[in-house]
């Protein structure tokens, strides 16, 4: 009698979920979203000196048993990426965060990307071929805990939305802007006696 057979992309995924959430256990919060898997394995809520802050990031797990190193700059990287998940993930990064870990499943070594809007909009070409994606290099200056340091600057960063915004806001007031630094740039020589005069 044969009994199912555990595929091996599914131990793989599983071992890399297992590997993550352990290593970055302090991070905050995980909320499993893998059963409507379609580009986005957890949401994590960052939990910062033992307050739940509301931050959180969409996070996508890649495991790799040989993760790719490119020799010419030693940048991890991992292919196979859809353009159809590229796309879902630059429509989620208009109101979130979406960061990509590569599980490395020999050394148990975790990378990290950049939020990876801007990757992955520099990567749609419309020719629906599959494209590779790019990691951090583990700086040794973090130490152990690269991945967590990555994560909490980048979970705490402008999104896009936020960035959005401050160009919006930078434009509609360009000219009121350059007003004031104009006035301040006239005014600075007279006003430096006024400030010595006031305190004698």
């Amino acid at each position: 009698m044969k009994l199912p057979v555990r595929i091996k992309q599914h131990k793989a995924e599983s071992d890399s979920y297992a590997i993550l959430q352990y290593k970055l256990r302090d991070l905050g919060i995980f909320r499993n979203v893998t059963e409507s898997d379609y580009g986005i394995d957890f949401e994590v809520e960052l939990i910062i000196d033992g307050q739940v802050t509301g931050k959180y990031f969409k996070a996508q797990v890649k495991s790799s048993e040989n993760l790719h190193i490119r020799k010419s700059d030693g940048i991890p990287t991992v292919g196979g990426i859809k353009e159809s998940t590229l796309y879902y993930w630059s429509e989620l990064s208009y109101k979130t965060h979406v960061i990509l870990y590569a599980v490395d499943l020999k050394t148990e070594e975790i990378y990290v990307s950049r939020p990876i809007f801007w990757n992955a909009t520099q990567l749609i070409a419309g020719d629906n071929k599959t494209k590779t994606v790019e990691f951090l290099k583990n700086d040794p200056i973090f130490g152990k805990d690269v991945a967590h340091v990555y994560s909490v600057i980048f979970a705490t960063s402008p999104t896009l939305g936020d960035q959005m915004y401050a160009h919006r806001f930078a434009l509609r007031y360009l000219k009121q802007f350059l007003a004031l630094y104009v006035d301040v740039f006239h005014l600075y020589p007279s006003a430096e006696p006024m400030l010595t005069v006031s305190r004698g």
